[in-house]
């Protein structure tokens, strides 16, 4: 399958030679030079790297071209989210065996051999991507390059039709979901794939985005394409709702976490082409899309031909087919891949998501964890008796505390000295007092002391509406 990728950027080589294949803020590579460039750097990396490589670095040409070098030179790549905290960062590099890291200082890669112990790998990993880790550990899925190319393929082939010239990547790269969907199927249609800075775009940290300022990159780059997260679509649409012009776009596919039918057909109404699709990285991305010719508003789309969908008795989707080669340090991956979603699927079959399984947050950046993790450490802080977390589709998590011996000062400290300590999607962004012991009553905690999350949201709807208000209306902020 790399093969065929290098054949493919081969073949656009020869009919589009002088079109730009790779442009970031410094330079633009065209067709005819990208593989000379991935072949030198290959080159390098033979020489300087070891077989396990990090790559930490903002979005860039740079960053592909190391992707792609790795991917020709079979190492192993290790794409580093730029949001990890420290101790994340350690575990990943520790997990993986890292050998080698690589880094960009303005236009230099630079390349740092690494004295880590290495750790077993499943056969034929090309690539291992982390989770935000849903407990402060993010968990290593190992792909093949095969499992990656194919999502890739399936998605060029459906999309072939809307002629996209133009992708930009809005996410960053160490997303798999950008990789993958983004930048191989974008180079496998010809496409052009614009590369801007994460901070030129308007990103602040993992979860906050300066929408003005992703309007007015959204007009300079004149993008057909973007993949987009849900809070992203949100205000994006309601900055067209005031008023603001959007540049044309032909696909804005929208994924990372749940989406509202009303969003959507809000973001529709103002002429953004936004199609939801469900996805997962066990399945080496995206699993199902809405397309322009395939489209059921409030579905996830149907599945793309690489996985066949099936359900168990309880409603929980299970895929076969395109699934990783395993958990890291975890054993071989077997069977259907069990994915914790409930969901329907119609007799055309579109895919619609119920709901989940497993008691997991994931935020409208599309970003995992587990509320247990935040909710121990704010029950670990003095004078907090009960704690709730909530966050879910949302964009930022906000805590309903029972602190009856502390004033609000008092509380506001301790939860500020909590968050410096957490990657900033797992912070608590806003908090406020319960009415009283929630234990108490039967109908919003188990017999055991677990809380029963969906009753304490509905007896505290409008206290946690008053968290997520007001709207900011142009500048998202975490």
């Amino acid at each position: 399958m790399p093969d065929a990728l290098f054949a493919q950027l081969q073949h656009w080589a020869q009919h589009q030679p002088n079109k730009p294949a790779l442009q970031d803020e410094q330079a633009s590579l065209s067709w005819s030079e990208l593989l000379p460039q991935v072949d030198a750097l290959a080159a390098r990396l033979e020489n300087e790297a070891g077989e396990r490589i990090a790559l930490l670095a903002d979005n860039s040409r740079h960053w592909v071209l190391a992707d792609l070098a790795a991917l020709k030179l079979q190492r192993v790549l290790v794409p580093v989210p730029l949001f990890f905290s420290p101790a994340q960062r350690a575990h990943l590099f520790t997990r993986a065996g890292i050998d080698t890291l690589i880094t960009q200082e303005q236009e230099q890669l630079n390349i740092q051999r690494l004295h880590t112990e290495p750790t077993t790998l499943h056969a034929g990993t090309a690539k291992i991507t982390f989770t935000s880790g849903t407990t402060g550990s993010p968990k290593g899925v190992c792909l093949s390059a095969t499992q990656q190319l194919s999502v890739a393929q399936s998605l060029a082939d459906s999309l072939t039709e809307l002629d996209i010239q133009r992708h930009l990547c809005l996410l960053p790269l160490a997303t798999l979901l950008e990789n993958v969907a983004g930048v191989y199927a974008a180079l496998l249609m010809g496409a052009s794939v614009q590369l801007p800075s994460l901070t030129s775009l308007g990103w602040q940290g993992s979860s906050g985005l300066d929408i003005t300022q992703l309007v007015r990159s959204l007009h300079r780059h004149q993008p057909d394409s973007l993949i987009v997260l849900p809070q992203i679509l949100s205000g994006l649409t309601d900055a067209a709702e005031m008023g603001v012009t959007l540049p044309p776009l032909k696909f804005m596919a929208v994924g990372g976490a749940r989406v509202g039918a009303t969003l959507l057909q809000r973001a529709q109404a103002q002429g953004l082409p936004a199609y939801e699709g469900y996805g997962l990285s066990e399945c080496a991305s995206v699993v199902s899309l809405n397309t322009p010719q395939y489209n059921r508003l409030g579905s996830a789309g149907r599945p793309l031909p690489h996985n066949r969908l099936s359900l168990n008795a309880d409603g929980e989707l299970l895929i076969e087919g395109n699934l990783m080669l395993g958990y890291l340090g975890e054993a071989a991956h077997s069977g259907p891949y069990a994915t914790g979603d409930i969901v329907k699927l119609d007799d055309q079959g579109f895919l619609q998501v119920a709901g989940r399984c497993r008691n997991v947050i994931i935020n409208s950046y599309g970003r995992n964890l587990s509320p247990e993790w935040i909710e121990s450490g704010l029950l670990a802080l003095r004078g907090v008796e009960e704690a709730v977390l909530f966050g879910d589709d949302r964009p930022y998590n906000c805590a309903l505390l029972h602190a009856p011996t502390l004033s609000d000062t008092q509380l506001s400290q301790q939860i500020d000295s909590l968050n410096r300590s957490l990657p900033d999607y797992a912070r608590v962004g806003r908090w406020a007092r319960t009415r009283g012991a929630l234990r108490g009553s039967e109908t919003l905690y188990t017999l055991n002391g677990r809380p029963r999350r969906e009753a304490i949201a509905h007896d505290y709807a409008d206290i946690l509406d008053a968290l997520y208000s007001p709207k900011h209306a142009l500048t998202l902020e975490h």
